[in-house]
């Protein structure tokens, strides 16, 4: 796991740590596109968005060894919790998946016999998945599957092993919600600014009467 000095935080408190808001901030970059900043970034700050762990298990899964992805898996059980079942599931698909597409039936009945069927998860998911190695297509690169596969697992992954999707928006918002829940005259619905702490003057409240609704009762 990560490996960082107490010491090494930002922030007037200090209650920020520098490894990890950069790495949030790499994810961000990484989802908006900016490749080649996030790639600067890494470099110059020596931090990587990737863990050594899933390093290590994205050498495992691009290299098609499927056994090493089961060991590391098993390893962080307690991490993972019940979501192993489900990791664990992902990682027998695919090599199920890829022993039919060489004409190795033999290997892959043995892993849906031995190793899919000793999992607790939803039995539909079982049987969709002989279902659909039945009608594998022949023109999906495996390769492509792969990189499928360890999207599919990164959101599995708890931290710090992998970072939830968005995180960088979703703390943002978060403070953004709570300005607006604590501003007592806000009355706007347009965006608010990320510049500065937002806070609706009283002067920005509506004061002046403009129309007047009269009710008529009629016996």
């Amino acid at each position: 796991m990560e490996n960082n000095n107490p010491s090494d935080t930002l922030g007037s408190k200090g209650l920020i740590k520098k490894h990890e808001f950069i790495r949030i901030i790499l994810q961000s970059l990484y989802s908006l596109g900016y490749t080649k900043t996030a790639s600067l970034l890494e470099s110059e700050s020596g931090v990587s968005y990737k863990s050594n762990e899933f390093q290590l298990l994205e050498s495992h899964v691009l290299n098609g060894n499927w056994e090493a992805c089961v060991t590391f898996l098993n390893s962080i059980t307690e991490i993972l919790g019940e979501s192993v079942e489900s990791a664990l599931f992902l990682v027998f698909r695919q090599s199920v998946m890829e022993y039919l597409k060489r004409g190795e039936d033999g290997l892959a009945l043995d892993v849906l016999r031995k190793r899919v069927s000793a999992l607790r998860v939803d039995r539909f998911k079982v049987h969709s998945l002989a279902n659909s190695v039945v009608n594998l297509n022949d023109e999906v690169v495996e390769g492509d599957l792969r990189v499928k596969l360890l999207m599919d697992l990164e959101k599995l992954l708890p931290p710090p092993i992998s970072i939830p999707d968005g995180r960088l928006e979703h703390l943002v918002e978060t403070t953004v919600t709570a300005w607006v829940d604590s501003c007592l005259y806000h009355s706007s619905d347009n965006p608010v600014s990320l510049y500065e702490d937002h806070c609706c003057g009283r002067d920005q409240f509506p004061t002046t009467t403009t129309q007047v609704c009269r009710l008529f009762y009629c016996f």
